[in-house]
């Protein structure tokens, strides 16, 4: 029997190297993956693995109709982030307002999605669409907070795809959680009390949804696209926890005593210099809640629920002798 083929979009990304290297490991897929630099050491590994590495780019709407070929599957992740950097710093070099960095960067990811769905939507043969999604915060919040558009810039991708009705029949959504790595999550020593602190602007009773995406991104897609239903909307998390419990599970793995500290955005942006790109999503997360509205499933909710390490146990892995030395 032949088989299928799932294109997977960043491939050498942490979200979609995970889906490759899950779908590599299955006997019933072919892995296409598609990347902007297959001469990459990234890309020669998963070549080496078995994967057909391609060259695509979201903003050439030609490659993606020619690397879509044939396809059954495609996992879509498109990135805020990788415009918005260097656009912040451009903008802080020359005192221009941060605004335009984040607006620079959602046109960037808005049409880079659109490109990737208008050649989905072409694909007779695809079976499963699935969309690495936020849920919108200014929508959310109605109209209050602004200015987290990596957000919103997802969820209008979202709003494109269901001007596709073939394409939106085929479609899974998953919202992975907060990156496991992500600095946030993870006490800072300070040197004026001796002491490990996290300053965050998120209640102490707010559930935070946890992921490790090398590892876990992969098996959640492939339940999405094996297991579920189309239309299933899945909140994609390891562990699900309040920041307090995050902190204690982070005093356990390293041994150190570690206390969690609630702080306005105002402060995280005025003495921690963190732009309102990231922290309108918090103020809208305390007032309104996560993700509230979209109809999301859990994971214990799946058909057949992917066993992933809990966050504590990625704790536990780490050597953190070199980081808290750092």
């Amino acid at each position: 029997m032949a088989k299928k083929i799932i294109v997977v979009i960043g491939a050498t990304g942490k979200q979609g190297g995970s889906v490759a290297n899950t779908f590599l490991g299955l006997p019933g897929w072919h892995v296409r993956a598609l990347t902007r630099n297959p001469s990459s050491d990234a890309s020669k590994s998963l070549a080496a693995k078995g994967a057909e590495v391609v060259r695509g780019d979201l903003a050439d709407p030609s490659s993606l109709a020619k690397a879509f070929e044939n396809a059954n599957a495609i996992f879509l992740n498109t990135d805020f982030w990788e415009v918005y950097w260097p656009a912040k710093a451009a903008s802080d070099a020359e005192g221009e307002p941060l605004e335009g960095a984040s607006i620079k960067a959602f046109t960037n990811e808005t049409t880079n999605g659109q490109n990737a769905v208008d050649a989905a939507a072409a694909v007779p043969t695809l079976e499963r669409f699935v969309y690495s999604a936020l849920g919108p915060v200014a929508r959310a919040s109605k109209g209050k907070y602004t200015r987290s558009m990596h957000a919103d810039a997802k969820a209008e991708i979202v709003d494109y795809i269901e001007t596709k009705p073939e394409l939106a029949e085929k479609t899974c959504l998953i919202y992975p959680g907060a990156y496991a790595e992500n600095p946030i999550l993870y006490p800072r020593f300070d040197p004026a009390s001796g002491k490990y602190t996290i300053h965050m602007a998120i209640k102490e009773h707010l559930k935070v949804p946890i992921i490790n995406p090398k590892e876990s991104m992969g098996p959640f897609v492939r339940a999405l696209i094996e297991d579920e239903a189309p239309g299933t909307k899945l909140l994609a998390y390891d562990s699900y926890m309040t920041m307090s419990d995050v902190v204690d599970r982070w005093s356990k793995a390293t041994g150190k005593e570690a206390s969690y500290v609630v702080v306005t955005t105002k402060f995280l942006h005025e003495k921690m210099g963190l732009p309102y790109e990231l922290l309108d999503a918090l103020d809208a997360v305390n007032e309104f809640g996560y993700n509230t509205g979209l109809g999301l499933i859990e994971p214990h909710q799946l058909k057949n629920k992917p066993q992933t390490k809990s966050f504590e146990d990625w704790l536990a892995e780490k050597d953190w002798s070199k980081e808290l030395s750092a």
